[in-house]
């Protein structure tokens, strides 16, 4: 769940915020309001929301110094700032907090769902980075711990690079098991998630780790192994093609003969012409 504050001291604009986040965005919250700079730094302080939706103007601390010394107690929050001020300078000043969402006033309901949308995502994506980087570290001790108990006493300052080493052998050791398991079930409807679960990684990491040390997507490896062994299968000629489309882990003949062919540049028929 995304938590919000609005912040504007205009009741009716902070009302009418309020009422589009609460009827239009799933999974984001309105924990709530502020109707000044200063109390919306106390708010920020009390509930520590994910975003601020901040107005420039207001009486007392604007917005912009606002968001200047909430940056400097929680860094983490994000900021949406409104304004009926469509000038240069307002936007520099903010651009400068690290603000990247600048609506204007009159706001509707497009653009204020859009950039919450935007900041959601961010949000959303950081998170996902943050699980995996928690799960990698956990999985590091844990390969450490084992190390030592395998007698592997060189992850020392007298070799530097043994724990780097350590930790890529471990990465190879997960990916091989991974590729084995896809090797044996690739006739099956295997999937992302299932092999992830077998060498006990989140997808997100999983499917990241694959693609940076395998240099192919997840999707991409099974097909080419589909691909290559409905290769094989056409030496025989008593297989039809809706044979081999049903060994290699298809359901469809179409959608089988689709796929070949992006991947070999042939039809199925084509390839077994020429072979």
């Amino acid at each position: 769940m995304i938590k919000v504050i609005v912040v504007d001291d205009e009741l009716f604009e902070r009302k009418a915020i309020t009422k589009i986040i609460k009827t239009e965005c799933a999974d984001v919250e309105v924990i709530d309001e502020a109707s000044n700079g200063r109390i919306a730094i106390e708010k920020a302080t009390q509930h520590e929301p994910d975003i601020m939706l901040m107005d420039i103007k207001m009486p007392g601390i604007d917005g912009v110094e606002a968001v200047r010394r909430i940056k400097q107690l929680h860094p983490h929050i994000k900021f949406i700032m409104v304004s009926a001020f469509n000038t240069f300078e307002y936007a520099k000043e903010v651009m400068q907090q690290g603000v990247k969402e600048y609506i204007l006033k009159p706001s509707s309901k497009a653009d204020i769902l859009a950039a919450i949308g935007r900041v959601k995502a961010e949000i959303e994506e950081e998170r996902r980075e943050e699980e995996a980087q928690t799960e990698l570290k956990s999985r590091m001790k844990e390969l450490l711990a084992l190390a030592q108990k395998e007698g592997i006493t060189s992850i020392s300052e007298e070799h530097p690079h043994s724990t780097e080493l350590w930790k890529n052998k471990q990465i190879h050791g997960l990916l091989a098991k991974a590729k084995k398991y896809i090797d044996l079930r690739y006739r099956e409807s295997v999937t992302l998630e299932e092999v992830a679960e077998y060498v006990e990684l989140s997808p997100h990491h999983f499917s990241k780790l694959f693609k940076e040390k395998m240099g192919v997507t997840f999707i991409d490896y099974v097909t080419t192994i589909r691909v290559n062994h409905a290769k094989r299968e056409m030496d025989d000629p008593s297989k039809s093609f809706k044979e081999i489309c049903f060994s290699v882990g298809y359901k469809d003949p179409n959608y089988f003969s689709r796929v070949f062919k992006k991947y070999t540049g042939m039809s199925p028929s084509e390839y077994r012409s020429i072979t």
